[in-house]
């Protein structure tokens, strides 16, 4: 019984082809640019910015808020010191009220 040198060398092939293809399948679509864009022109998609540029715990107070409410919130980071707090579009209004404490309590609705 002796080592075969072939069997080695179809194994590292089988092992370099599967490394290439996973490596082009699980890429990203899309180059990564960087950080998404922001202030007033930015295309978020279906999120609007209810605060902008706020500090860090001024927006998780306001996410809590809106939490609590029921409103679908997420926060976003623009800097070291600056975030802003999204909401989906159809929300903003309420949300708005909600942030300006002008909502009526959740429990008398």
């Amino acid at each position: 019984m002796g080592f075969d040198l072939g069997i080695l060398v179809w194994a590292a092939g089988i092992l370099a082809v599967l490394i290439v293809v996973m490596r082009w399948v699980f890429s990203p679509s899309r180059p990564r640019t960087g950080r998404p864009d922001s202030g007033p022109q930015a295309d978020l998609g279906l999120l609007t910015a209810v605060l902008s540029r706020a500090p860090r715990a001024q927006v998780l107070a306001g996410k809590n808020l809106l939490s609590a409410h029921g409103l679908r919130c997420s926060v976003s980071r623009l800097d070291r010191d600056s975030y802003d707090l999204l909401v989906f579009g159809r929300d903003e209004a309420r949300a708005r009220e909600v942030l300006d404490g002008s909502a009526p309590n959740a429990g008398q609705r």
